[in-house]
């Protein structure tokens, strides 16, 4: 909802946000005019009022009722239904929108309509001459401008106002006189701006505590008031780091490709990687010295706020297994993933993010108490990175966001109530909350990357585009891509795109998370992100949309064409059982078993004749071949440990990598098992280069395209944060 001064306040216009941007295009509530790219487009007064009332409630529902009090009034209106259903086919036309793959106004069938793009605010009206900057002084005395986030080139101590959710209250209601382009804009400003002055929350004080070039994994609070980081810099390995705010000294404690998980008096806790296996948990001195390790394999850990034991996250026979303390299992997950998990300074529970796909960010916020009993505090959240508890125990904060890729923070209650605590722009990634209540916030730059060559081209092309591209497929001729877009582009639904490797524009195909371009070059094999999580063939030419039934199977995590194009190859499981591959017919078949529960593999493979599948066995360090029709497994001559297969080419040879950056490529030949180095792939600026994922190369060697992630941040101690 937007806030209206309290009743009896005189206007204060000081701070109307009277400008409204969405990627090429200006709303502009002064003088009701809509701008693309700085070119007026031709909008009605019915339509412009429906969308400056929906890019004012940015992410709400607004109910056609609603829309029928706040825009038509009381006036008679013979049919309001065909009224409302024009305007919102004149706001599409000039977005250029579609309804069935909204980009900025999704439809709710008779509900009513909520924009879903990223909005940036800004004041028409130049500040007075001679007045501070948001850069150059104290943004507050500025609020008619958006402020950026505290980057390279302010002062290390930038304040922003933060918006409590008390200010949220009812819109006022809309005119139709002279008066509407101020109502507008005192609407639009409700959502975003700090406060009326009276009972203005306090400001926030960022301090910068990090200026290189990299990223930032992980920041704990100590408790003497020093801040351990892990970092990359200048795409070197990561280390440990100690820092104070206000202190330009920075002591690099070593302890290589570590991440900091915990601080308890004089030790911190440290997850170490180990060659081919999940990390370790060990403890080391503040002071520095060597580390004494305490339990394998571990992915995800918190030490209790006590020291007297810990949270931990295994992953057990593909279940991701949540213990506190280790050894007590509180909660198990198929096939999702648990990260961010943080012990109560009660001791009583642990809070942590549930993500129900292994490799998506999407998920809830959770909590679960030693008896087993979870909690579900807020869900439904399209990113979700960084979560700890305030130091009363009686709030979970975290951040995230319901659509596109900058995350807000964000404070729910033990019983569920949740509110906005602050919102800069950028990705925010909330890493620790101190005991006096100051909290650490990473800014985040994120961005998935995509490169290819082709035809052994020696310099790669850049095929990124947007904001999140991940790169899924490359057809076997190496002339395009497939990729999935889960930021602001791709909408909350996300989107499935097809691009020519020539450099051409995307072309989107539909909503959802696409997997692999079948060998005609007609159908890409998707999911949606949304239930229901039915198996899609998108076309991409002129046809219609199918749909596959599953049969029981659910969690689809993969799907992938046989080189006949008849059948498919399909990565889930069904109901409580572990995932494993299933082979189905095209277009009605019913799936079938190829491998046993819990053999499965990243990026599957398939033998170019279709007689067998590539999958890890449940724990097992080494893939094995599978006959599709049947029959016990095969060892694969020449495989090395934890190497993932990229391609099985025509003339019997595997290219396998293992994880690392760069990804080295090996030629395996299945006959003689004969080993040979192909390529080292990885992009030519390793700066802030987080995870090389996808690899994809054609069955004749010729081409290949490659995805990356890159996060360049900072870490800030942030004060008045309430």
């Amino acid at each position: 909802m937007t806030p209206k001064p309290p009743v009896g306040a005189p206007p204060d216009r000081s701070g109307e946000w009277t400008v409204v941007r969405f990627g090429v295009f200006e709303v502009d509530l002064r003088n009701c005019e809509l701008r693309k790219g700085g070119v007026l487009v031709k909008l009605q007064q019915q339509p412009f009022k429906v969308l400056a009332l929906l890019v004012a409630r940015p992410g709400d529902i607004v109910t056609r009722e609603e829309l029928r009090c706040q825009i038509w009034g009381g006036d008679t209106f013979v049919d309001f239904d065909q009224g409302l259903n024009f305007c919102i086919k004149q706001i599409r036309a000039a977005l250029g929108d579609q309804a069935d793959t909204p980009r900025y106004v999704e439809t709710l069938p008779r509900r009513g309509y909520r924009f879903i793009a990223p909005l940036e605010r800004r004041d028409l009206t130049p500040p007075p001459e001679g007045a501070p900057t948001a850069i150059d002084g104290d943004p507050l005395a500025t609020p008619p401008r958006p402020l950026p986030f505290p980057g390279a080139h302010v002062p290390d101590v930038v304040r922003t106002v933060s918006v409590p959710a008390s200010r949220r209250l009812a819109a006022p209601a809309l005119t139709r006189h002279a008066g509407l382009a101020a109502a507008l804009g005192l609407l639009a400003l409700g959502a975003f701006y700090a406060g009326w002055r009276a009972g203005q929350s306090p400001a926030a004080a960022f301090h910068r505590l990090t200026f290189r070039r990299g990223f930032v994994d992980a920041a704990r609070f100590a408790s003497d008031g020093e801040v351990l980081y892990s970092a990359m810099w200048d795409g070197g390995p990561g280390q440990v780091f100690a820092t104070r705010a206000g202190s330009a000294d920075t002591r690099a404690l070593g302890y290589a490709k570590s991440r900091v998980a915990g601080v308890a008096g004089t030790e911190m806790a440290l997850l170490q990687p180990r060659e081919n296996a999940m990390p370790v948990l060990s403890r080391a001195p503040l002071a520095g010295g060597p580390p004494r390790e305490i339990l394998e394999d571990i992915g995800q850990a918190d030490w209790a706020p006590d020291g007297s034991t810990f949270a931990v996250v295994r992953r057990v026979k593909g279940f991701a297994r949540l213990e506190y303390p280790p050894g007590h299992v509180l909660f198990e997950t198929v096939p999702g993933r648990i990260s961010h998990l943080r012990v109560s300074p009660r001791l009583d529970r642990v809070a942590f993010l549930d993500h129900p796909v292994p490799d998506d960010d999407r998920g809830s916020v959770v909590t679960i108490d030693r008896d087993g009993v979870r909690t579900t505090l807020s869900s439904d959240w399209a990113s979700l990175e960084g979560l700890a508890f305030s130091p009363s125990g009686d709030e979970v904060w975290f951040t995230g966001t319901k659509v596109g890729a900058d995350l807000a923070l964000y404070a729910v209650t033990l019983g569920g109530r949740e509110r906005l605590v602050h919102r800069s722009p950028g990705r925010l990634v909330l890493r620790d909350i101190g005991r006096d209540g100051r909290v650490l916030l990473s800014r985040h730059t994120f961005r998935l990357e995509i490169r290819a060559s082709i035809d052994g081209e020696k310099n790669e092309r850049d095929l990124s585009w947007f904001e999140l591209p991940l790169l899924t497929d490359l057809s076997e001729d190496g002339r395009q891509i497939v990729f999935c877009e889960s930021g602001d582009a791709g909408g909350p639904g996300y989107g499935v795109f097809l691009r020519a490797t020539d450099g051409a524009p995307p072309v989107r195909l539909g909503d959802g998370r696409p997997f692999d371009l079948s060998p005609d070059g007609k159908w890409v094999l998707a999911r949606p992100v949304r239930p229901p999580f039915e198996l899609t063939m998108l076309p991409t030419g002129a046809g219609e949309t199918r749909v596959l039934k599953d049969e029981g199977l659910q969690d689809i995590r993969w799907a992938g064409w046989f080189p006949d194009g008849r059948r498919l190859l399909i990565v889930a499981n069904q109901a409580g059982r572990l995932p494993r591959m299933w082979v189905q017919d095209v277009p009605a078949g019913k799936p079938r078993a190829v491998t046993p529960e819990g053999a499965t593999g990243k990026d599957p493979v398939i033998s170019p004749d279709g007689r067998f599948v590539v999958a890890f066995p449940s724990g097992a360090m080494r893939a094995l071949r599978y006959p599709v029709d049947g029959g016990e497994p095969e060892p694969i001559t020449g495989l090395e440990d934890h190497e993932y297969l990229v391609q099985w080419t025509d003339d019997g040879m595997l290219y396998v990598r293992k994880g690392g950056i760069p990804a080295k490529i090996t030629r395996v030949d299945v006959d003689s098992g004969l080993r040979t180095p192909w390529k080292e792939i990885a992009p030519a600026d390793p700066a802030g280069i987080w995870s090389m994922m996808r690899v994809m190369i054609t069955r004749d060697g010729k081409s290949y395209a490659y995805g990356f992630s890159r996060s360049l941040s900072e870490l800030y101690l942030v004060e008045g944060l309430k």
